[in-house]
């Protein structure tokens, strides 16, 4: 399975003239037609983020926290710890629940850009815009490997890297650091290895195999191995994990 069609073909979708807020989202309603969602998306999770109904079933706080056993709020305050008011914030894929309206709020009035390739998911981030008047928060249609254009002092990529292939993967990881500014920082925050003790070996195992097969490659590999070796070496990294191992978080701070 692979991720065609790849994104570097459309990027020139991702590059709007306009100087005001409306005319750029007219636009990319204009264009959106030209990004196509990824093959891996459609076979592999129409189920959750592409089908219609979708955002009836799982946006909703208390869903999010039982598929997340109850860690999200942990999770999730690690990514905000990270945050201060005024930053630039940038984060490829929208989240379930309330996630993106805590890290608007802490980064107001700094700019959060959000975005996504579904438009289930885009429609739901624009009204929760809308409902809780996060006149920072900014929300653009784009691919997951080609980011919005920073700089920006905090990039987040949240739960995002078990749900993509390995070139996806490499493609997220290496252009997001090119837009994180000197002293800003990375933050990703995904699944990984279980410690031997780890009662939910086996269900999550399961669980990969059976809907979110990305996820054995986190098993395998570091998130700061996927950056090439001139980019590792503009950052200084950070890793913790979490939850008997099932959750890691690296903090990756330009340095250069």
């Amino acid at each position: 399975m692979d991720a065609r069609p790849l994104l570097s073909d459309f990027a020139d979708t991702l590059v709007v003239d306009s100087q005001t807020e409306a005319d750029r989202e007219a636009h990319a309603a204009r264009e959106r037609w030209r990004l196509p969602v990824p093959r891996y998306l459609r076979e592999v999770y129409t189920w959750a983020y592409v089908a219609p109904y979708v955002r009836r079933v799982f946006d909703h706080q208390w869903v999010v926290a039982q598929i997340l056993w109850y860690q999200d709020g942990a999770l999730m305050r690690s990514v905000l710890e990270e945050i201060a008011a005024g930053d630039r914030v940038y984060m490829p894929a929208s989240v379930y629940g309330h996630f993106c309206i805590d890290m608007a709020q802490k980064a107001a009035p700094g700019p959060v850009t959000i975005s996504d390739i579904s438009t289930i998911q885009l429609y739901g981030l624009r009204k929760k815009r809308r409902l809780h008047a996060l006149k920072n928060l900014f929300i653009r249609r784009a691919n997951a490997a080609e980011p919005i254009e920073g700089p920006y002092d905090v990039a987040v990529s949240f739960l995002l890297l078990h749900e993509v292939p390995e070139d996806y993967k490499v493609a997220i990881i290496n252009r997001l650091l090119d837009q994180v500014d000197v002293g800003g920082k990375a933050v990703f925050v995904d699944y990984h290895k279980m410690t031997w003790w780890q009662p939910l070996w086996p269900v999550m195992a399961f669980v990969a195999w059976w809907l979110e097969p990305f996820t054995f490659a986190l098993w395998k590999k570091e998130i700061a191995d996927y950056a090439t070796s001139d980019r590792r070496a503009r950052f200084s990294w950070t890793k913790s994990t979490s939850f008997g191992g099932l959750y890691q978080k690296i903090v990756a701070k330009r340095i250069a």
